[in-house]
């Protein structure tokens, strides 16, 4: 019975280091989603496509009119193998109380480039919430989309018939813009040494 009462009792003892070794470990799994967030890793996806080397399609980036609190969120999706030169499918979503059927241009800059198109197409339009969204898609140049990696300091434009509309990148979207130079177009340039 002593020898049961002994280890009953150094159980009791040990018990609370048992606890928190658990919450150590739980804790370093925990830690693995900003890890992937700090490498910019989350930010992207590539998928390889064989001859015309990889596919790059760069997650939503959110940018705001805070004069009427619209909200448009932005993807691209582009190829590389070697050198610069294939187009970016721009594809964009207005969140706005009014709905959106058609844009007659879209400007795309920073402090010192800037990119202009106008042939843009409506996808589709959807109710959320209380709010519309409207989907669009265009092309730009990959040589130019590359080169407004210089700044974090984007601003998007958008120009319909009844509307001009400015939307601008805020400190989290700046972030996301330094991590994917440093992470996607950093080995577009370096490429282009070669």
């Amino acid at each position: 019975m002593k020898f049961k009462f002994s280890i009953y009792n150094s159980f009791k003892k040990i018990k609370p280091f048992i606890v928190l070794i658990f919450i150590i470990s739980l804790s370093g799994c925990i830690s693995i989603k900003p890890a992937a967030e700090k490498s910019g890793k989350s930010l992207f996806e590539t998928f390889y496509v064989g001859e015309e080397g990889t596919q790059y399609f760069i997650k939503p980036l959110t940018f705001t009119n805070y004069s009427n609190e619209e909200k448009l969120n932005i993807d691209f999706t582009f190829r590389y193998k070697n050198e610069v030169k294939d187009s970016v499918t721009v594809n964009f979503s207005l969140l706005s109380s009014n709905i959106f059927k058609s844009i007659d241009s879209f400007s795309f800059s920073n402090t010192t480039n800037k990119i202009i198109s106008k042939n843009i197409k409506l996808l589709f339009n959807e109710k959320k919430n209380k709010l519309f969204k409207s989907r669009f898609s265009t092309k730009i140049s990959l040589i130019e989309f590359n080169k407004m990696f210089v700044s974090n300091e984007w601003k998007i434009t958008i120009f319909s018939p009844e509307f001009s509309s400015t939307y601008i990148a805020d400190k989290k979207t700046k972030k996301r813009i330094n991590k994917l130079r440093d992470n996607v177009f950093i080995l577009l340039k370096n490429s282009d040494k070669h």
